[in-house]
C-alpha cells in the first residue's frame, strides 16, 4: 500500500471516530491510530480545509451545518423523487455529448435518466454507478465499471480500487450527480468515499465538468465537499432554479442550462 493510500485510510478512520464520538482530541486520535500528534494535526488541518470537519484548538468537531442539510436517502427512494425534472435534465444534458466521446459518470439516480436519454451516440461511460448495470440503454453506449467495494445505500462502487483505476484514464467530459449544490461550499455528497471518487473524476477530465441537479438540490449542503464550484463548468437544472442562484452561478463563470 502506498503512502497516499495510508493517508486516505487514516482520514476515513478519523471521520469515523469523529462521527461516533461527536468530538475528538488530537491525543485521542494519535493513540487510536498509532501515529504522532503532529501527523494528526496535519490531517485535521487538511480535513478542515476540505470542509469535512471543524478544527478546534485541541482537536475537531463535526462540520457545522449553517444551511439546510440534505439527508442521505436509500437509492430506491431517490428513484421516485422529482422524476419529471430529472428526465428533462437528462434530455438537456445529452445534448452536450458528442459521438465517440469517453465520459466519466458518478453514482446517483439522475444519471440513470441520463443513460436512458443517450440515443444514437457511440460513447463510452466509465462509472462507479453500480445501478447502471441494469439500466436500459442504447446498444451504442459502452460501459466500463470501476469496481471496488459495493455500497448498497447508493448502489455504487467505492474505495481505493475505483480511485486508482481512474488515474489511468482521461475523459472528454464528466457528468456528476450531487446531494447538494451550495454557492459557498460547492458540491457536497453524503459519503466521504464517493466524494473522493468525484474528485478523481474531475482531476482527469480534459473537457467540461457538468453537474446534473434538480432545483431541490440547490442551496443545500450534505456532509462532505466533493468539489469547489470553480471546478464546475456547467450546471443543468430545472426551471425551479431560483433566479438569485442562477445569477450567482453565471457570475462565477458557470453556464446554467434550464430544462
Amino acid at each position: 500500500m502506498n503512502s497516499r493510500s495510508f493517508v486516505y485510510n487514516r482520514h476515513l478512520r478519523i471521520l469515523d471516530i469523529l462521527k461516533d464520538k461527536g468530538s475528538v482530541s488530537v491525543d485521542e486520535l494519535a493513540e487510536a491510530l498509532d501515529v504522532s500528534a503532529v501527523t494528526i494535526r496535519r490531517d485535521l488541518d487538511v480535513l478542515d480545509q476540505r470542509g469535512f470537519l471543524v478544527r478546534t484548538h485541541g482537536g475537531a468537531l463535526p462540520m457545522n451545518q449553517r444551511v439546510e442539510q440534505v439527508p442521505e436517502r436509500q437509492f430506491n427512494e431517490k428513484d421516485i423523487l422529482n422524476v419529471m425534472e430529472k428526465k428533462r435534465i437528462a434530455e438537456k444534458a445529452v445534448e452536450l455529448v458528442q459521438d465517440g466521446e469517453i465520459i466519466f459518470m458518478n453514482s446517483g439516480s439522475t444519471l440513470l435518466f441520463f443513460i436512458k436519454a443517450l440515443r444514437n451516440k457511440r460513447v463510452k461511460i466509465i462509472t462507479n454507478n453500480a445501478a447502471a448495470i441494469d439500466c436500459e440503454h442504447d446498444p451504442l453506449v459502452e460501459f466500463m465499471f470501476l469496481g471496488g467495494e459495493y455500497r448498497e445505500q447508493s448502489r455504487s462502487f467505492v474505495g481505493e480500487i475505483p480511485i486508482n483505476t481512474l488515474k489511468n484514464f482521461y475523459s472528454n467530459h464528466t457528468f456528476l450527480g450531487t446531494n447538494g449544490l451550495d454557492l459557498e461550499r460547492g458540491l457536497t455528497t453524503s459519503n466521504y468515499q464517493e466524494c473522493s471518487i468525484n474528485q478523481a473524476m474531475i482531476e482527469n477530465t480534459h473537457g467540461k465538468v457538468i453537474v446534473l441537479a434538480d432545483s431541490s438540490k440547490l442551496g443545500k449542503v450534505s456532509n462532505f465537499i466533493s468539489s469547489e464550484l470553480n471546478k464546475v463548468d456547467v450546471v443543468v437544472t430545472d426551471t425551479g432554479c431560483p433566479d438569485s442562484i442562477k445569477k450567482q452561478l453565471i457570475e462565477k463563470g458557470i453556464e446554467v442550462i434550464l430544462s
